[in-house]
């Protein structure tokens, strides 16, 4: 992994560089939740979780690298997006591919 994209041991796990920075911005600007969403590009699943999502929350886009395709490989997830919903009470939810009912459960809760 390269310098700018290095792990970080936060409370609820390990993230990227970009991915801390993107969290403590969203935190200091609001207290609800709030959602990163990896892509790749041309992903038509990314592109529909991020527009359900953006309905309710604050949602940040990161297009995928090599580096986080391997870091979703060893968590087990093998296809795009990639969704870290940050809940204000510090709690995280994740998962991988369109899930409508995971989106359901924001979107319509």
């Amino acid at each position: 992994m390269n310098s700018t994209n290095a792990m970080k041991r936060v409370g609820y796990g390990y993230v990227s560089h970009t991915e801390q920075a993107i969290i403590e911005k969203l935190s200091r600007e609001e207290k609800q939740m709030q959602a990163i969403i990896y892509t790749r590009p041309g992903c038509q699943k990314c592109r529909h979780t991020a527009m359900k999502l953006k309905q309710v929350m604050p949602v940040s886009t990161i297009t995928a690298d090599a580096d986080d395709y391997e870091r979703f490989r060893k968590l087990g997830y093998r296809s795009m997006p990639v969704v870290k919903i940050y809940k204000a009470d510090g709690t995280h939810d994740e998962w991988c591919d369109l899930q409508v009912d995971k989106i359901k459960q924001y979107t319509e809760g």
